[in-house]
Order: structure tokens, then C-alpha cells, then sequence
């Protein structure tokens, strides 16, 4: 069909098509074809087409879909560069997309385009001598429902356009749906994946998911089996629910999501517990049912089956009275629990006063390793250096006066630097402050220059023999 043919069938009122040669507003509303075989939860495409004119703005086109105005997890997308003739066609669900098409990168077209279930819409750049018009038609194709069909050459699957859309994500549980959609609504049967803390936690197939409940095939990754179905409004799987594990373990109560609450857990062991639950355990105050016969009331079941205390129990046939267990083990008396409990507290306290001492002992051992001076803090004495030209006085342990005495020589005069200082130590650095001191020749004692020195502190090593200061080395004269 030519450009002059096509804008005389839009004259005479061909439904859904639309030309452009300038960026324009959404185009109207399209009249929907009645399509027996397509349904609600049926993809439809986009198709951008160019005409197979060779003239004209022929070559450089690209459509982008920048976003679904309903639907969850669509992926934007823009297409390569394509030439005359050319088709590319993206599967999505039922929407409407914000859609720009370009030519070398100058915008010719932008807006609203709809999708609807089993049909496909073409996004139609019409090239031309000297002007470039795009039209937008919607062309059903009921044969071409199918998002999974792999014909890249022609169609992009919606498993491209389309990822997950995140249904829950609380309490450690994170739900996301891959499935069918219609203007932000969720249609037909999808997939839900459930993750725990990041880990495979279940997979609902053929879910079907309404804003009361998500039903379908569940598995779970540890086996076990639901009779209930999830409240998306409530987020718990319904109370009432039975969960069986396949340890032997069963449940039937209320839930936290996916975890049992509170109820009858009747455990591996055959005892049945009846009250709050935690982790699959016993937990907080509820009676315990022996398989052999027999109660128990807990106040606090947490330590169950390692329980010790009194605790109140009976059976069809015994009153109820006070029975008495220890590490889970059943007593004969009060009095012999009360044994038990006081050796354990013996054990305790021995244990401590253990403890005590060694941590008293360790502090004696830091405390006296702190005191004890080591390394500088045990220098005294007089050292020299250079072949005996360099001489350090240090007339304490640590700390104390001293003198500084260095000879140099001048042709064949030999002179004197002498000066007086204060030291002390840490383990290895020393400070010192100098006093007045004198520049003089060594034969004469004629004194040339008295002069005084600003003090510091600098690295210091002292082996009990060899003194280090600021890397110089130091030896007993």
C-alpha cells in the first residue's frame, strides 16, 4: 500500500490507525475486536515495521518502549537500527506503553500505545521521498497468543520484555510472580517463587492469585505439605491449616506466613504439645500430652525436652498433682530434685570462683607487666659513639640529668660541642630537653660560642647494653 493510498482509506474512517510526521499526544481511543479464541490473560504484541520503500528515510529507525502504564516488571527496551522492510515484534501484556520511535536519533513520534490480549499493534514508520509519517494499527492475530514461542528472528518472548513482579516481601519471605497480566491486574495462572532469607524457600505453579488468597500447585523446599492456601490480605497461610513435614512432625493452627504460631504440633517424638510454637518447638506456656498417656503444663516450654523444675501433670486415671524432672528427666521426689538442683549450683559456683581467679591472676600479670620497666626505661650510664668522638652521659634509670659532648674537627683544630639536658623514657622513645651549651677548641678550653638547643622525642632501643637514639648507636665506655 502507498502513503497516498493509506491516508485516503484513514479519510474515509479505517478504525485505529493514525499518521504522523511530528511528535504528538496519545492517539485516541481504538475500537477493540471481539476475538472468540483470545482471553484476558493472552500476551499481545508491539510491531514496528518499516515500510519496504527504498526511498526516502529508509534506513536508521528504532522504536523505544520506555514504560507500562499499569502492569508490574515490565523491562523498557529500544530496538536496534532497521531498515526498509524490516519487522521487529515484542510479546507483552495487556497495557498501555509510552512509545518513542527515532530516526538517526531525531524523536518522530511519541506516545501512548495500547496492547490488548491476543492481538498485535503495529507501530508503523510509512518512508517517503520527502516526508516520513508514522501510524499506529491495530491488526489482530489470535493465532499468536503464545509468549514462549521462540521466534527471535521475527518476536522477542515476554520472558524478555517482562521479569518478576514482587508480590510480598516480609518477615524474611519474598514472593515474586512471572505471569499473566492486564492493566496492572494479575490474570490467569502464573509462577510465584518463594525465597526465605534469600534461600529457595517454595514454587507455586498454576498460581492463580486474587486479593484474597494464592492458590495452586505449591511445593516446598523441605517437603513438607499444606492443606491451606496464603491470604495475600493477611499474608498467613489460613488458620486452620495443616502443615505436615516429612520428619512425621504435624501442625494445625495459626501461622506467622508460612511458620507455625500457636496450636497442636503433634512432634516426631509422638508427644503433641498444644499451644504457642516457635521453630517447630514448644514454646511459652501450653500443655504437653505424652504418647504413652499422660500431661504435663509448662509455663515456659522453650527447654523442652531438656526441662528441669516442678511442673504440674497428670493423667485419665492420676489427680493432678506435682511431678518433678531434671535435664528432661522424670524424678521420683521433690526431694531429689532439689539435690540435683544444689549440686548443679555447687558446680556453678566452683566454676566461677575459677574464673574469678584466673581473671584476677591475669590482671596481676598485665598490671605487673606495666610496672616493670623494660627497654628504655632501664637506661643509665655513660655511652660513646663514633670512635669516641660522640660521648652521652645519662646519670639516672629512665630519667634524670646528663651531658652531650661531640668533637669535630677543623683543619688542625680540634673543637668541642658541650652541652648539658634532661631525659626520660617510655619503653622505646626518650625525651630530652637541653640546657646551655658551649662551643669551644678541645686543647684550650677557649670557650668560641655558647648556644642553646630546642628538646624532642625520638625512637629509643636499649638491650641492657647497645642504646639506640633516633637510629644512632650508643655502646657502655
Amino acid at each position: 500500500m502507498t502513503k497516498w493510498a493509506m491516508l485516503s482509506l484513514l479519510g474515509l474512517g479505517l478504525v485505529g490507525c493514525q499518521t504522523t510526521s511530528t511528535p504528538q499526544p496519545a492517539p485516541p481511543a481504538q475500537m477493540q475486536y471481539n476475538i472468540p479464541s483470545a482471553s484476558v490473560s493472552d500476551p499481545g504484541a508491539i510491531q514496528f515495521k518499516i515500510s519496504p520503500a527504498g526511498v526516502g528515510g529508509y534506513y536508521g529507525w528504532q522504536m523505544q518502549v520506555t514504560k507500562a502504564a499499569s502492569n508490574k516488571g515490565f523491562k523498557p527496551f529500544i530496538t536496534d537500527q532497521l531498515s526498509a522492510g524490516q519487522i521487529k515484534e515484542y510479546a507483552l501484556w495487556a497495557d498501555k506503553y509510552t512509545v518513542n520511535v527515532y530516526r538517526l536519533g531525531d524523536l518522530k513520534y511519541s506516545g501512548w500505545v495500547d496492547v490488548y490480549p491476543g492481538e498485535t499493534t503495529v507501530v508503523y514508520a510509512d518512508t517517503g521521498l520527502f516526508t516520513d509519517d508514522i501510524a499506529i494499527s491495530r491488526q489482530p492475530d489470535p493465532k499468536r497468543i503464545d509468549p514462549t514461542i521462540d521466534t527471535t528472528a521475527w518476536r522477542v518472548p515476554i520472558s524478555t520484555t517482562y521479569g518478576p513482579d514482587t508480590l510480598f516481601n516480609e518477615n524474611g519471605f519474598r514472593a515474586d510472580y512471572t505471569g499473566p497480566q492486564n492493566n496492572g491486574n494479575l490474570v490467569g495462572e502464573g509462577t510465584v517463587e518463594i525465597t526465605r532469607n534469600g534461600q529457595p524457600f517454595a514454587e507455586i505453579l498454576n498460581a492463580e492469585i486474587t486479593d484474597e488468597t494464592i492458590t495452586g500447585d505449591i511445593e516446598y523446599a523441605d517437603g513438607r505439605e499444606v492443606d491451606g492456601v496464603y491470604q495475600t490480605n493477611t499474608h498467613q497461610l489460613t488458620p486452620g491449616s495443616t502443615t505436615r513435614w516429612p520428619d512425621g512432625t504435624v501442625f494445625t493452627g495459626t501461622y506467622q506466613a508460612f511458620d507455625p504460631l500457636e496450636g497442636a504440633l503433634h512432634m516426631a517424638d509422638g508427644n503433641v504439645w498444644q499451644g504457642p510454637v516457635r521453630q517447630r518447638k514448644p514454646a511459652g506456656q501450653g500443655r504437653l500430652t505424652w504418647w504413652e498417656g499422660g500431661w504435663m503444663d509448662f509455663t515456659d516450654a522453650s527447654t523442652y525436652p531438656l526441662q528441669t523444675g516442678e511442673f504440674v501433670c497428670g493423667d485419665e486415671n492420676v489427680a493432678m498433682g506435682d511431678c518433678y524432672y531434671y535435664g528432661g528427666q522424670k524424678l521420683e521426689s521433690a526431694g531429689e530434685l532439689a539435690a540435683l538442683i544444689e549440686k548443679d549450683r555447687q558446680i556453678t559456683a566452683a566454676r566461677a570462683a575459677e574464673e574469678a581467679a584466673k581473671a584476677a591472676q591475669q590482671k596481676q600479670t598485665e598490671t605487673a607487666q606495666a610496672t616493670t620497666p623494660t627497654g628504655c626505661q632501664t637506661v643509665g650510664g655513660k655511652f660513646v659513639a663514633d670512635g669516641g668522638d660522640t660521648l652521652l652521659d645519662l646519670d639516672g634509670t629512665g630519667s634524670g640529668p646528663g651531658r652531650f659532648v661531640q668533637y669535630t674537627q677543623g683543619g688542625a683544630t680540634r673543637y668541642q660541642f658541650d652541652i648539658t639536658l634532661r631525659y626520660h623514657t617510655t619503653a622505646d622513645s626518650i625525651t630530652y630537653q637541653y640546657g646551655q651549651g658551649t662551643y669551644k677548641i678541645a686543647a684550650t678550653g677557649q670557650v668560641l660560642q655558647t648556644m642553646s638547643a630546642p628538646g624532642a622525642t625520638v625512637p629509643c632501643r636499649y638491650d641492657g647494653t647497645i642504646l639506640s637514639v633516633d637510629g644512632k648507636q650508643f655502646r657502655p665506655r
